[in-house]
């Protein structure tokens, strides 16, 4: 019978892990309470195990995340936070994360099928996506960046609409 190995496995027991992860108790365990000892109405949420995007990334998402870097089907920069789509949509990754990781039944699942999957592609996308003149190997790619999309102004018209508009949307 083969078993599995864990390649991130320390030996440490699951419980201890959570703990170590700033998890303790089970959220639904923990009592809040307020400076003076008595209990808030509401839960304190449960603190974030990755304080910084960065430690998102260098901890979590590039130790998880491998892939076969071509630099043309798909490619990395080594620099990602100078890119603003990917500083963003990375954010985004993060912040998903440290909600979803608290479901035990589907939230991983959820998180990589709705968005680690679509945001890597996109990130990754070595033909037309946000690192597309970077490589690993060449690194961040300054001499050729990526232009804003182009734009026209609209009618200022349009949007006091509603649907466009947040003063809109308030009348």
């Amino acid at each position: 019978m083969t078993s599995f190995v864990d390649e991130w496995d320390d030996g440490t027991p699951p419980a201890e892990q959570d703990r170590a992860a700033g998890g303790g108790s089970p959220p639904s365990k923990r009592k809040a309470k307020s400076k003076g000892g008595r209990k808030k109405s509401k839960e304190e949420p449960p603190p974030l195990v990755y304080q910084t995007v960065e430690e998102f990334v260098t901890d979590f998402l590039a130790p998880v995340i491998r892939r076969k870097l071509d630099g043309q089907t798909l490619t990395w920069c080594p620099r990602w936070w100078v890119h603003a789509e990917v500083l963003i949509r990375v954010t985004a990754l993060w912040r998903s994360w440290e909600n979803l990781r608290l479901d035990p039944a589907t939230g991983l699942s959820t998180w990589f099928l709705h968005h680690c999957d679509p945001h890597m592609r996109e990130i990754m996308d070595g033909s037309t996506g946000p690192l597309s003149k970077c490589t690993v190997t060449n690194g961040h790619e300054t001499d050729r960046p990526l232009k804003p999309l182009p734009l026209e102004p609209a009618d200022p018209a349009m949007w006091l609409d509603p649907a466009f508009s947040a003063d809109g949307a308030k009348r």
